[in-house]
């Protein structure tokens, strides 16, 4: 599901790349459910290099929101550009889950 990921501040983030469809949670879906207990922090989703997502992705992102939510921790979604932004937009992802445009404007909001 994520290629890589890093720290940064208090945020564990996790860069995916490619198309978040059904094949790729399905192939994803174990690393996917162990990211809450494999992570201690808030979790980014950087999706900058998502060129594709479906209904697939939109629920494997939902169900890490749920799972996170249930530990008092937060989901970010960063970087939605093309499809995928258009995607969470027409679905109103970001009522629920944050959405910034970078890592910078995160880390700068979660500062302020």
């Amino acid at each position: 599901m994520y290629q890589s990921h890093y720290t940064c501040n208090e945020y564990e983030v996790l860069e995916i790349s490619g198309e978040l469809d059904c094949v790729a949670v399905a192939e994803g879906k174990d690393r996917m459910e162990k990211i809450p207990e494999s992570f201690n922090e808030n979790i980014v989703c950087d999706l900058s290099s998502v060129t594709f997502m479906d209904s697939s992705g939109v629920g494997a992102l939902v169900f890490l929101f749920k799972r996170l939510r249930e530990q008092n921790r937060k989901l970010v979604l960063v970087g939605l550009n093309g499809q995928p932004k258009e995607l969470t937009t027409l679905l109103r992802l970001n009522r629920a889950i944050p959405v910034y445009a970078d890592i910078r404007s995160c880390i700068n909001e979660a500062v302020s």
